[in-house]
């Protein structure tokens, strides 16, 4: 019986492990390691490091707030050095601008148009964007 409860037990461990090694999908959408630049389609991509090195958030829509919206910038407050607007051209809203605070304030500065790859940013403060045209 002891032994049936201990094979019990490394199973429940076992299984919580995976379970918390799985991400949502939202986290996934919102989170990813990325040492090899890339965006998907469509979506605004940013890092934390210069050469698209470092944590990637990526969006494609708008986000009121990294910090406290539907998707969330994980880790929160991290600077901006790289960013790819990897949307269509063929939609009109197809610049990103990007705000110092929440709710679409503080714009930083002019809308970023598409690119074929990232490009650096000086270590900015970013907490929400919204596409645009």
């Amino acid at each position: 019986m002891h032994r049936i409860r201990i094979g019990l037990l490394t199973g429940a461990v076992t299984a919580g492990i995976v379970t918390a090694a799985i991400p949502s999908a939202a986290a996934l959408a919102a989170t990813t390691s990325a040492t090899n630049a890339s965006c998907p389609r469509g979506d605004v991509c940013v890092w934390s490091g210069r050469n698209a090195t470092g944590t990637r958030c990526n969006w494609t829509g708008d986000d009121p707030d990294w910090r406290g919206g539907s998707i969330r910038c994980k880790p929160y407050g991290f600077r901006v050095n790289s960013i790819w607007n990897n949307g269509y051209t063929s939609n009109p809203y197809n610049k990103v601008k990007f705000y110092r605070n929440a709710n679409y304030s503080g714009q930083i500065s002019d809308p970023v148009s598409y690119t074929t790859h990232p490009i650096n940013a000086a270590n900015v403060a970013i907490r929400s964007h919204k596409w645009s045209k």
